[in-house]
């Protein structure tokens, strides 16, 4: 009798540490985020990936970044047309105040790219896209959204960037 009860507290005993080992395995499936991965989710969330041709993960390419703001990236993906128009960007950045500079960094590029005279060179259209891109930030992901010339379109990115966040 007392080496049943032992068996069977036993087993009790493997089965609700096994039961614990599997739901914290299970928790920490959630997919892992990247810039690759919030890109996709942007694209996907926006529904305006038709026409970008060229990708990079080389901070060097996104010509919004300085020198020394490329010091602050960890990791990027960058996505554009054949003009560098219709584009979108997602970094991480190496801590927080870094991800606070590049999106003040991103703020003024597109500020630039609102009020510059190579614009001139755009068709309106192309000019709206300019004008209704977004910059974002949250933690130490920041983004530049440029998918489309409607707002919309390119909220629709940002907030599928968020909710993947």
């Amino acid at each position: 009798m007392k080496q049943n009860l032992k068996k069977v507290f036993c087993i009790i005993f493997t089965t609700v540490l096994l039961a614990g080992i599997f739901l914290q395995a299970t928790a920490g499936a959630k997919e892992a985020v990247s810039c690759k991965s919030l890109c996709s989710a942007a694209l996907e969330g926006s529904g305006a990936a038709g026409n970008m041709e060229y990708q990079s993960g080389n901070a060097i390419d996104f010509g919004a970044l300085s020198a020394s703001a490329r010091k602050k990236v960890k990791s990027i993906q960058y996505i554009c047309d054949s003009k560098e128009v219709y584009s979108l960007c997602v970094i991480q950045a190496k801590n927080a105040a870094g991800a606070k500079s590049l999106h003040k960094q991103l703020k003024k590029y597109k500020k630039n790219n609102c009020s510059s005279a190579y614009l001139s060179d755009y068709s309106s259209t192309e000019q709206k896209v300019f004008k209704n891109a977004l910059c974002g930030r949250k933690g130490r992901y920041v983004w530049y959204i440029a998918l489309s010339h409607q707002k919309a379109v390119n909220t629709k990115g940002q907030d599928a960037i968020k909710k993947k966040l």
